[in-house]
């Protein structure tokens, strides 16, 4: 090989990389894109484009390949399974939304290791569409059972602790209570027992909210300020 021929694949490869780096930077998306499977790249596209039908049947064949490879208990096909439900939220259909939440919070159940976080929003999305079909007491016990599975054991500091391992729990507890889900959690619970006139309860949640948000927030944060101002001075007034 002659000393031009290397030069031109030499500054052929360079031309290349540079170019590589140029469209990540413009489109980060771009290489991403094409590591997907087709059905997987045919869902990004039908989403952007809101055809949500397009998105489902692919869906419909991913999940089917899931099973055929034995896969079907797998964190990746109850995410798969949230996906689809957004969709149905998306679409308005309830009913399927909450089938396909309920079938990911069933793979999760099983699974040995699971992200506590991601089962705790698996209960809250099924609490939410409990609460917006007005059914309160399964809306309550949904996001109770979201509560107690982010929170964990918040008296898990044991005295044999050493000093560090005792911060560091003390530092875990801490963020699994100052977390915006948690707030969030918080209330929705204290307006589900507001609704059901339970109301030294709900006040106890609207408290446990603000004291939460402030610690999150900030005193004079507007989201600190609402339930201050709105949620706890409402559930004041009728106790």
């Amino acid at each position: 090989m002659s000393n031009r021929q290397s030069n031109i694949i030499f500054y052929s490869i360079i031309l290349f990389v540079l170019s590589a780096v140029i469209v990540n930077i413009n489109d980060p998306s771009f290489f991403y894109v094409f590591t997907k499977s087709k059905e997987e790249r045919l869902i990004i596209k039908s989403m952007n484009n809101k055809e949500y039908k397009i998105a489902l049947d692919n869906y419909e064949i991913l999940v089917k390949k899931q099973i055929t490879d034995n896969s079907e208990n797998s964190l990746e096909t109850a995410i798969m399974y949230e996906k689809i439900a957004n969709i149905y939220f998306l679409l308005g259909n309830k009913k399927e939304e909450k089938k396909y939440y309920f079938q990911s919070l069933d793979i999760k159940k099983k699974l040995k290791k699971v992200d506590l976080f991601r089962l705790a929003n698996t209960y809250f999305k099924l609490g939410s569409i409990f609460e917006e079909e007005s059914e309160y007491d399964q809306a309550q016990k949904y996001f109770e059972k979201a509560l107690v599975t982010r929170l964990g054991d918040l008296t898990e500091i044991d005295e044999d602790d050493g000093m560090f391992i005792s911060m560091q729990k003390s530092r875990l507890i801490y963020l699994r209570l100052n977390h915006t889900d948690t707030i969030d959690t918080f209330k929705k619970l204290a307006n589900i027992h507001y609704i059901k006139r339970e109301y030294s309860i709900a006040k106890e949640y609207y408290e446990k909210a603000l004291s939460a948000s402030i610690l999150t927030f900030g005193e004079d944060d507007i989201r600190t300020l609402e339930i201050r101002n709105n949620d706890l001075s409402k559930a004041n007034n009728l106790r």
